[in-house]
């Protein structure tokens, strides 16, 4: 099994089509044909079921192609890692990050900050709402890193840092009762209507088990998959929702404070960036293990309290990044 045999075959894959994957590869197509055939005879299985016009890979060709990819990239950050020694870092950094990473985080000042700095990195930037896709899209090797909501049950093959660690907050639109409330117990909304993230999302994990935790069965009106969409249902009255406190700051809504009627503390919206877990703190590419001390550096320099019993855990009351366009490494 060689390289280009892979390649192939992942060009084949994302096609269905040979003769489409050996233009893209730039190879006749009986030349890919060929190469593949001798993939399949050296693993033993086929790996595409073939028609007259499209091929679909088998369940042989669905299992090989995340592994595939990977073996590609590791061959790539491995050539990476050794022209950087000639002359800088390069290759390719692929980002993930969900919608509620913009008020703790100026990624763009960060990416600028990191452009300046490694003008032969490429990078990429995928905005997913959902902490499932971002986890399949970090395992199949699409995604480098992913800034997604860390959950009880961490995503199977995936390690992270917590980056920021966030109370939750009822919010309210303006002239709702609740809004002359400086805190509020979860059974004292059971009688509520609430606006809820979709159950896909992280957020919408967490506040499931607070209401778990405290006993509590609430009504939910409205389901959405949006960020702006929620404050939005919420500022027209049609509902109550429950967010991180960072993530309220800032807007025309009332948000009170949750305390526990249980004496339980209540669960925390956690952000963190994830990554492969390869058994080890760093990657398979050098550029995302350099973009991940970048973030840290941001982090220690911008303002924010930090638990004796959880150091890596940042609260920040406003978006980190802002200081670090010029010089990421300056004290």
């Amino acid at each position: 099994m060689d390289i280009r045999q892979i390649e192939l075959f992942i060009a084949a894959a994302e096609e269905q089509n040979f003769t489409r994957a050996a233009r893209r590869e730039h190879i006749v197509q009986s030349g890919l044909s060929v190469a593949i055939r001798a993939l399949e005879n050296e693993l033993g299985a086929q790996l595409f079921a073939r028609s007259t016009r499209r091929v679909q890979l088998s369940e042989a060709g669905r299992r090989f192609l995340p592994e595939a990819r990977r073996v590609l990239l590791a061959v790539k950050a491995a050539r990476d890692a050794v022209a950087a020694l000639k002359g800088g870092l390069v290759g390719r950094l692929a980002i993930g990050a969900v919608q509620s990473l913009h008020p703790l985080l100026d990624l763009p000042a960060l990416l600028q900050a990191f452009r300046k700095r490694y003008p032969m990195v490429e990078i990429v930037v995928r905005g997913n709402t959902f902490t499932d896709v971002l986890g399949q899209a970090l395992r199949d090797g699409s995604l480098d890193l992913a800034f997604m909501p860390v959950s009880e049950v961490l995503p199977t093959g995936l390690a992270h840092d917590v980056l920021f660690s966030e109370p939750m907050v009822v919010v309210a639109s303006a002239d709702h009762a609740i809004g002359r409330r400086r805190e509020i117990t979860l059974p004292e909304l059971a009688s509520e209507e609430f606006v809820d993230f979709s159950p896909r999302m992280g957020t919408r994990y967490v506040v499931d088990q607070m209401f778990l935790l405290e006993g509590v069965t609430r009504r939910i009106g409205f389901e959405v998959e949006n960020l702006e969409l929620l404050f939005q249902f919420v500022r027209h009255g049609l509902g109550l929702a429950i967010v991180p406190r960072a993530i309220a700051t800032g807007r025309d809504l009332a948000a009170v404070n949750l305390t526990p009627a249980s004496g339980q503390p209540l669960p925390r919206w956690e952000l963190g960036l994830f990554r492969v877990n390869i058994g080890g703190q760093l990657s398979a590419n050098p550029a995302a293990d350099t973009f991940r001390a970048m973030v840290e550096e941001a982090l220690n320099r911008a303002p924010h309290s930090r638990s004796p019993e959880e150091p890596r855990r940042h609260c920040a009351p406003r978006r980190v990044g802002d200081q670090a366009v010029d010089d990421p490494g300056s004290p």
